[in-house]
């Protein structure tokens, strides 16, 4: 049992399906619909500058996912630069409280587009859809990658269909008598909306934990990451400029569901449907790309001891993380019984999808903060992939990151939850570092870290060897 190692058969398009699986989901869509409410079509300049923030982002995380391919992922990137207690926290903070608000919530938004297409109660879609993606997940991984990169590419291809139907100007309504104004609000008000744009990439790195699962992790992750967000960006940029010329920016952007309201005034029903099933893909893919990614961190945690050895356990012949992958459904399940118990009534749940963005970025400071670290620590260790520009990249994500946290921050009850929850995740992470006798803050040598990742991975011995000697 404890020679089991995850098994490599994901390849490039399982990579990109399980980068962007995550960033096209429901709440993303409605950011995309509003901002060009709000903006016109100049948004799509706000689009285009989150669209580099991000990708100085991605860089650092496709720097350490290529030079420390471990399934723990940030936790992993952290030991060795700064110590263990934040290297759980990175992980707990940035997607254990993220599942346990946004997995629900998407899986319902989902639900509820099924219900308008088909009569069928959400949450009896909601339970048929998470016990199918349980099932695939729990077969194994390579059974995740095909279905994953299926639904991902259709649900791309369907948004980039319908925003190029509406762009060049056939769609089956009429457009508007008069064209929007490009930018309806002053430019300072634009970059205001810096902010929500940044939503329609952010979650990206989702592919990383697959990284012992992943062929050719060093250069598999990157591309996927940087091909991920700019096919994500073409796609925003269509669908967005299509719709402006068939519904009013001010109805764009005060509805709760802009982009089926501007499919349907492109498309009719036609595009109704066409969006339901594009909500109904989103709330599919952010799902299983949680129950594929999250009890991979979790597991890479366990293996180097930072979190309970139940976590560590794989399915002698799926070779599966079934522990972890039991766990998100259990997180899943908290949104779900909350809103089923409320009619669907998800108010205080979308306040805590803030506090846990709050927390995400955080771990994405972390994680820029441990490129910077280990290029001084480690200045030979070998990196099949490196910051082009570097340090700026990570200088320009750090300061974008810690603006956004102050914009959510704006809000007391979002900064007042999120101060509660963070000192609770430090309370659990110290006692369980102190009772099983580890350290704090005294950093993992890199060696060691390899040594971990080695011993459970499939890595080929050309690449651990190179890593290994290149110290």
């Amino acid at each position: 049992m404890g020679d089991l190692k995850l098994n490599r058969t994901l390849g490039f398009w399982a990579a990109y399906s399980a980068s962007v699986g995550l960033v096209v989901s429901g709440t993303a869509m409605v950011v995309l619909g509003n901002g060009y409410g709000i903006g016109g079509p100049a948004f799509s300049i706000i689009a285009l500058i989150s669209l580099f923030i991000i990708l100085s982002v991605a860089l650092s995380y496709s720097e350490m996912a290529a030079m420390i391919p471990g399934a723990g992922m940030v936790g992993e990137y952290t030991l060795p630069a700064l110590g263990k207690l934040p290297a759980i926290f990175a992980v707990l903070a940035g997607y254990i409280v993220l599942v346990g608000t946004d997995g629900g919530t998407n899986m319902i938004v989902g639900g509820q587009s099924f219900e308008t297409l088909t009569g069928v109660p959400w949450y009896i879609a909601v339970i048929v859809i998470l016990i199918f993606l349980s099932a695939i997940n729990l077969l194994g991984v390579s059974v995740f990658g095909k279905v994953q990169s299926v639904l991902a590419i259709s649900m791309m291809a369907l948004l980039g269909i319908v925003g190029l139907l509406g762009l060049l100007g056939i769609g089956t309504q009429e457009q508007l008598a008069t064209a929007p104004p490009f930018s309806p609000i002053t430019w300072k008000e634009q970059m205001g909306t810096l902010g929500i744009a940044i939503w329609l990439y952010i979650g990206m790195e989702f592919v990383a934990p697959l990284a012992e699962e992943i062929k050719n992790p060093g250069r598999n992750i990157p591309l996927a990451m940087l091909f991920g967000c700019f096919t994500i960006w073409l796609v925003d940029l269509l669908f967005g400029l299509g719709v402006t010329k068939y519904i009013a920016l001010d109805e764009l952007a005060a509805s709760t569901i802009p982009h089926v309201d501007g499919a349907a005034a492109m498309l009719g029903n036609t595009g109704l449907v066409l969006m339901g099933i594009v909500s109904i893909i989103a709330a599919i893919t952010t799902c299983d790309t949680y129950l594929a990614a999250v009890p991979r961190m979790l597991y890479g945690l366990a293996k180097e001891g930072l979190l309970p050895k139940a976590f560590a356990y794989l399915h002698p012949k799926t070779r599966t993380p079934w522990v972890g992958i039991f766990t998100v459904i259990g997180l899943t399940m908290i949104v779900l019984v909350y809103a089923f118990a409320n009619n669907a009534n998800i108010d205080f749940v979308t306040t805590m999808i803030s506090v846990a963005c709050s927390t995400w970025l955080m771990s994405y400071i972390i994680t820029q903060v441990d490129v910077l670290i280990l290029r001084k620590k480690y200045p030979n260790a070998h990196r099949p992939f490196k910051t082009p520009l570097y340090p700026l990249p990570q200088i320009v994500g750090i300061v974008a990151c810690v603006y956004m946290i102050y914009t959510l921050y704006v809000d007391f009850t979002v900064l007042k939850i999120s101060a509660i929850v963070i000192a609770i995740l430090i309370a659990l992470s110290i006692a369980y570092l102190k009772g099983t006798g580890q350290k704090l803050f005294q950093p993992v040598p890199l060696e060691k870290v390899f040594e971990g990742i080695q011993k459970r991975s499939e890595l080929d011995e050309a690449y651990t060897s190179e890593s290994t000697n290149s110290k």
